[in-house]
C-alpha cells in the first residue's frame, strides 16, 4: 500500500489521500471512537483529522510503520491535543480540530496534561498507554514483551480510554 500511495503522491495526484481516506477511513473512525464516543463529533474530527495529515504525509513514507499504525499515531496526537486543551480550560469554541497537532514543546506538555489523567491508573495501565501512544509500539510486541496475550492488552488499553473519558468528566 505505501508504494502505491508513494506514487500516487509523487505524481502529485490529490488521489493519494483520496486513497487513504476510502481504504482506512473506517478502521479509523471505530479508532476515533475510543477516545471520542459520540459518534457525530467522531465523524466531524475523522473528516478534520485527514484535513490536517496532507502536509504530515510524505512523513509516512518515511516510517517503518505501516500506513494505518501511521495514521492511528497521527490521530492520536491530533486528538490528545485538543483533548488536552479542553482539559486545560481552553476548549476549542467551534469543537473543531484545527490549529492542533504541530509538533514541539507545545505537543508534549499537552500529552503530559493527558497522561495526568492516569495518575491513579495502575502502573501497567500507565505503561500499556505510553508504548502504545508515545511509542507506536503494537499490541503483539507489548504482550511478547510483557509475557501477556495480546487480548490482555487491548483490555488494559480499553480500560485506560474509560479512566480517561471519566476524568475528562
Amino acid at each position: 500500500m505505501k508504494d502505491i500511495l508513494k506514487k500516487a503522491l509523487s505524481a502529485g495526484s490529490v488521489s493519494a489521500m483520496e486513497l487513504i481516506y476510502d481504504h482506512y477511513s473506517g478502521m479509523l473512525f471505530s479508532y476515533i471512537l475510543q477516545f471520542v464516543p459520540d459518534r457525530t463529533m467522531a465523524g466531524t474530527q475523522l473528516v478534520e483529522i485527514f484535513s490536517l495529515l496532507g502536509p504530515r504525509l510524505p512523513a509516512a513514507f518515511d516510517s517503518q510503520l505501516g500506513v494505518y499504525c501511521w495514521l492511528q499515531i497521527e490521530a492520536r496526537k491530533i486528538i490528545l491535543e485538543y483533548t488536552s486543551q479542553n482539559v486545560n480550560g481552553q476548549p476549542k469554541v467551534d469543537g473543531s480540530l484545527r490549529g492542533v497537532g504541530s509538533p514541539g514543546i507545545e505537543g508534549r506538555r499537552n500529552a503530559e496534561g493527558y497522561f495526568a489523567l492516569l495518575a491513579e491508573a495502575p502502573p501497567e495501565h500507565q505503561w500499556v498507554f505510553q508504548e502504545l501512544f508515545v511509542y507506536g509500539r503494537q499490541k503483539e510486541e507489548l504482550a511478547l514483551q510483557s509475557g501477556k496475550d495480546p487480548d490482555h492488552i487491548s483490555r488494559t488499553l480499553r480500560e485506560c480510554l474509560f479512566i480517561i473519558r471519566k476524568n475528562l468528566g
